[in-house]
C-alpha cells in the first residue's frame, strides 16, 4: 500500500471530525440555549391564563419567580464545581437538559399553586447548569480574541427561545391552552438529550489557552482567588443589579401590554416575539464582534461597551412604559432590548478571561446564581409586589409604576461595569499565570 493510501486511510471520518469541530459544538450549545430560554421564559406569556384558571394573585406569580430564582441560585455553584472537577461537563449539561425539559412538561399537569411551584423549582435548578458547563466548554475551544463572539453565538439561541416563547407560545396558548403548551414546549428538549450526549466531544481544559494540563483548585482556594479579583466582583455585582431590572421587566412585559392596551396573549406574542428576537440576536452578535476587535487593542473596551449600552438603555425602557401610544411603546422597547442585551456575550467572556482555567465553571456559576436570585427571583417578585401595592390587584396602572421603579437599577449597573475596567486587563494576565501555577 502506498504512503498516500495510508495517509488517506488514517484520516478521521466525517463523524469523528464533526464531534471535535468547534463550530459543531457551538451549534449544539446553541440548540440547548434555545430550550433553556424557552422553558424558563414560557411562563411569562402563560401566567395570565394560569392566574385565571388557578385563581392566583400577582404576588403569587411573583413568588413563583422568587422561588425559581432562589433554587436556580442554590444549584448554580454545586453544578459549577462539577464543571471544574473531573466530572464530564458534557454529562452534567445533558442531565440538566433532561431534568428541566421534563419539569417544564410537568407544569402542564399542575392543578394548584404548590404543584406548579414544585415543577418550576425543577426548571430553575436544572437550567442553572447551562452557563457554567457550556461557557467552560466554549472557552476551551476558542482563544481570548475570539471568545466573546463565540459565546455570543452560543447565547444567541436565547433569541430563538425568546421568539418561540412569545410567538409560538402565544399561538399554542390560544389554540390548546396553557397546560398543553407547557407539555409541547418541554418534550423537544428531552429529544435533544441523546444528540448532546453522543455527538460532541468535550475539549481538554485549557486547550484554547495553550495549557496542556491545568491543576485542579479546591473550592476554598477558588473562592479566595475570585474574591481577590476586583473585575470579577464588579462584573457579578453589575450583572446582578442589571438583572433585577431587565429580567423583572422581561417576566412582566407581556402582562403590561395585555392590561394597558387590552391585547390578547396571541397579539402580545406576535408583537414582542420578533422585537425581542431580532433585537437580541443583532445586539448580542454585533456588540460581541466589536468587543473582540476593540479588545485586541485594549481589553478595557469589554467593560466600556457594556457601560455605554446600559447607560443608553434606561431612557428607552422608561419611555416604553411611560408613553400612552402602543406603537411608540413598542419602538422604545425595541431600543431598550438592543441596548440591554448588548452585554450578554461580553460579560460572560469577561468572567472566562479574568479567572484561571480551573475556576471558570465556579466563576460562571456564581454569576449564574446571582442572575437567578436577583434577576429571575427578586426582580420578578419585586415587580409583582409593587404592582399590587401601587394599584388595584391586576391593574395596568400598578404594574406600569412598578416597572418604571425597577428600571432605575440600569444606570447603577452601568457604574459597576465601568469600575471593573480599572483592573480587568491586569486580572486577565494574572489568570493566565495562575492557570499553570
Amino acid at each position: 500500500m502506498t504512503e498516500q493510501a495510508l495517509t488517506e486511510t488514517d484520516k478521521p471520518g466525517f463523524f469523528s471530525r464533526l464531534k471535535v469541530s468547534p463550530n459543531y459544538l457551538l451549534a449544539i450549545l446553541f440548540l440547548v440555549s434555545v430550550f433553556t430560554t424557552l422553558d424558563r421564559q414560557i411562563l411569562s406569556l402563560l401566567q395570565e391564563g394560569m392566574k385565571a384558571d388557578l385563581s392566583l394573585t400577582d404576588s403569587q406569580l411573583g413568588m413563583l419567580a422568587l422561588t425559581f430564582g432562589i433554587f436556580h441560585a442554590a444549584m448554580a455553584v454545586p453544578i459549577g464545581r462539577l464543571a471544574d472537577t473531573r466530572f464530564s461537563r458534557k454529562s452534567v449539561l445533558t442531565a440538566c437538559l433532561g431534568i428541566w425539559s421534563a419539569a417544564t412538561a410537568v407544569c402542564g399537569v399542575a392543578t394548584n399553586f404548590v404543584q406548579l411551584l414544585i415543577a418550576r423549582l425543577g426548571v430553575g435548578g436544572a437550567t442553572a447548569g447551562y452557563a457554567p458547563t457550556a461557557f467552560s466548554l466554549v472557552s476551551d475551544k476558542f482563544p481570548i480574541h475570539k471568545r466573546s463572539f463565540a459565546i455570543a453565538i452560543c447565547m444567541s439561541g436565547m433569541t430563538i427561545g425568546m421568539i418561540l416563547s412569545m410567538v409560538a407560545g402565544g399561538a399554542l396558548a390560544e389554540a390548546v391552552g396553557w397546560r398543553m403548551t407547557f407539555i409541547l414546549v418541554g418534550v423537544p428538549g428531552i429529544l435533544l438529550v441523546p444528540l448532546l450526549m453522543y455527538t460532541i466531544q468535550a475539549p481538554e481544559r485549557g486547550h484554547a489557552d495553550g495549557i496542556e494540563e491545568a491543576n485542579e483548585m479546591g473550592f476554598s482556594a477558588s473562592m479566595k482567588y475570585l474574591m481577590a479579583t476586583p473585575s470579577f466582583i464588579f462584573v457579578v455585582l453589575g450583572g446582578a443589579i442589571k438583572a433585577v431590572a431587565f429580567n423583572g421587566i422581561i417576566q412582566w412585559i407581556p402582562s403590561f401590554y395585555i392590561r394597558k392596551f387590552d391585547l390578547t396573549v396571541g397579539e402580545v406574542g406576535m408583537a414582542l416575539g420578533p422585537i425581542l428576537g431580532v433585537c437580541m440576536l443583532s445586539s448580542i452578535l454585533l456588540s460581541s464582534f466589536i468587543a473582540d476587535k476593540m479588545g485586541q487593542k485594549d481589553l478595557r473596551w469589554h467593560p466600556w461597551i457594556i457601560s455605554i449600552t446600559l447607560l443608553l438603555n434606561f431612557p428607552f425602557i422608561y419611555f416604553a412604559f411611560a408613553v400612552d401610544s402602543y406603537y411608540l411603546s413598542l419602538v422604545c422597547y425595541a431600543g431598550a432590548t438592543l441596548m440591554g442585551t448588548a452585554m450578554m456575550g461580553i460579560n460572560n467572556s469577561m468572567i472566562q478571561n479574568a479567572v484561571p482555567v480551573q475556576v471558570r465553571g465556579t466563576a460562571t456559576a456564581i454569576k449564574t446564581a446571582m442572575l437567578g436570585l436577583f434577576g429571575w427571583g427578586i426582580g420578578g417578585a419585586i415587580v409583582g409586589v409593587l404592582s399590587d401595592s401601587f394599584g388595584a390587584q391586576g391593574s395596568a396602572e400598578g404594574l406600569q409604576t412598578a416597572l418604571i421603579y425597577v428600571s432605575l437599577g440600569l444606570p447603577i449597573a452601568c457604574v459597576a461595569f465601568f469600575l471593573s475596567s480599572r483592573s480587568y486587563a491586569k486580572d486577565c494576565e494574572k489568570a493566565k499565570q495562575a492557570s499553570v501555577a
